[in-house]
């Protein structure tokens, strides 16, 4: 059998601390790398969600887009606008196609421009 003296057994010691340092600046150098991608796929499955619309942190807070109509091109309104005026006509019971989409073309403002959809 061969016998380990206290010089390998440094050397291994220090090997072994030198991998793990590797490692870890490795990851720390990477980290800013593996954030920015687990946001990019996180960003991709919301727009995924929203059917296309794309989520504008400026402009989608105050302003939304139709969801009523799926076959029509996306209508951008005010959201305050639409709680004032438009509820009544496009709550699923009482849900009027044509006055919803009038009164939702009525709500669109300049702030909630196409500008949001892409």
């Amino acid at each position: 059998m061969m016998k380990i003296t206290r010089t390998q057994f440094g050397q291994s010691t220090l090997e072994v601390a030198a991998l793990i340092m590797f490692l870890l600046a490795a990851y720390v150098v990477s980290q800013k790398f593996i954030v920015r991608g687990i946001s990019g796929q996180w960003k991709t499955v919301g727009n995924a969600f929203g059917e296309g619309r794309i989520y504008d942190p400026k402009k989608s807070v105050k302003c939304a887009a139709n969801v009523f109509f799926h076959n029509q091109s996306a209508v951008w309104y005010d959201r305050d606008c639409f709680d004032d005026k438009c509820k009544e006509h496009c709550v699923e019971v009482t849900k009027d196609p044509d006055a919803c989409l009038g009164c939702l073309v009525g709500c669109q403002s300049d702030y909630c421009d196409q500008g949001s959809s892409g």
